[in-house]
């Protein structure tokens, strides 16, 4: 509706909604997260004072609107479409795939509209949360599996051009956290291979918060995976896609990735610049222009990246430090990432002489890795461990061997 009949952006319908509350002396302060709640399914219905609005705006009710439906959607499950059977304690998150896929009985394309795009985007953002706690090995085939079925849905149902471009959209979102489950996963191919068809569903639908948070999940893998200077590039793409409008916190998270690529060439001055400006910019705060993919990102996010930054420098006093405040200001909700980080940080003491108080952290640690399941971190515990057995000798680190040896066999 919004796209179709006003071609407007999420910010212009949310101005038209606050123009025309005024004139029917409503003080609404509607913004594009408000809208964005409604498109992405977060709300069942809007408030009041917003439907009054919208009915006179656009001359339909809510249920004409997509809010609220009083028929039966004929679908098929995920497990219909795939017979294998899901673990039980991801079955929150697969019931949103109920409204993919085709029709199981008559067997042909079904028309699809606004109730399903807002399904995926609800089931995206299950994904999400359930990657911060969980950690990416358990999570990423659930996620293949979505993506075949959007896939399907996408080249088998029947729907019109703007519901199509939602769709390609809500497809590009999934891509690129498939592949960071993948890359979490410490499955790097299939990490580029899903941010690759992330990168060109997202021109299909022209979304370039999607493309512009592709860019950056690609520059993330390629800084770790030994492509620095690709990183760089890509980071600088990422900018250059969103040069028309960037808020504050998306352009941080640009500069930072570009400062990996930089301190994993060892360029102190670029490392440094880039990172001056990631800090600059997320100090101007969050913005109602923000995409909703970029929740993630906070001062202690950014505060762990730039200790690697600094660590990849040889600078372990300064990464030391960073570590110490990003763990201590990290949501709890974050336990992969917390778990990241402190073994981060038991490196950043071993570099620097420290060899107990690494082991002393790196021990601590280990309840946390074992409540995620992600390869990834568990390969930096493995290179840890590597680092500290020529002192085996020593009595704490031989407890630390001893009780993280199952946790990496």
């Amino acid at each position: 509706m919004r796209e179709e009949r006003f071609q407007m952006s999420r910010p212009e319908f949310a101005s038209l909604i606050n123009q025309h509350g005024l004139r029917m002396g409503e003080n609404t302060g509607c913004t594009s997260r408000v809208i964005a709640t409604w498109e992405d399914g977060d709300v069942a219905c809007p408030r009041p004072i917003y439907r009054r609005i919208l009915t006179e705006l656009t001359g339909e009710n809510m249920t004409a609107l997509g809010f609220t439906s009083g028929r039966t959607p004929t679908v098929i499950t995920l497990d219909q479409l795939d017979d294998q059977e899901q673990p039980v304690d991801r079955r929150s998150f697969l019931s949103g795939l109920a409204a993919l896929g085709l029709d199981p009985e008559r067997g042909t394309p079904r028309k699809i509209g606004t109730a399903e795009v807002r399904t995926v985007r609800k089931m995206v953002r299950q994904l999400k949360q359930l990657d911060e706690r969980m950690g990416g090995d358990n999570l990423s085939q659930d996620a293949l599996r979505a993506l075949q079925a959007l896939n399907r849905l996408i080249n088998t149902a029947r729907y019109t051009e703007a519901t199509g471009r939602h769709l390609r959209s809500a497809y590009g979102d999934l891509a690129v956290l498939t592949g960071w489950l993948s890359y979490d996963a410490n499955r790097p191919d299939d990490a580029w291979n899903y941010y690759n068809q992330s990168l060109y569903q997202a021109r299909m639908a022209d979304d370039h918060e999607v493309e512009v948070h592709a860019y950056a999940q690609m520059s993330m893998a390629a800084a770790r995976t030994g492509m620095p200077r690709d990183a760089v590039e890509l980071a600088r793409m990422g900018q250059r896609v969103s040069a028309r409008h960037v808020p504050p916190r998306m352009m941080s998270l640009l500069n930072l990735r570009e400062a990996c690529g930089w301190s994993r060439l060892g360029d102190s001055k670029e490392t440094r610049n880039a990172l001056t400006r990631a800090y600059k910019s997320f100090d101007h705060g969050p913005s109602d222009e923000d995409p909703r993919w970029i929740d993630f990102y906070s001062l202690a996010e950014l505060d762990g990246i730039a200790a690697m930054c600094h660590a990849d420098l040889g600078e372990m006093d300064v990464a030391a430090k960073l570590s110490e405040k990003s763990l201590a200001t990290m949501d709890q909700r974050y336990g992969r990432n917390r778990a990241w980080y402190s073994v981060v940080l038991a490196e950043t003491h071993m570099q620097r002489g420290d060899l107990y108080g690494a082991c002393e952290i790196a021990r601590d640690t280990l309840p946390l890795i074992a409540e995620v399941s992600s390869t990834r971190t568990l390969v930096r515990l493995a290179g840890f461990r590597k680092n500290v057995e020529p002192y085996k000798d020593e009595p704490l680190v031989r407890d630390f061997l001893s009780e993280s040896r199952a946790l990496v066999a």
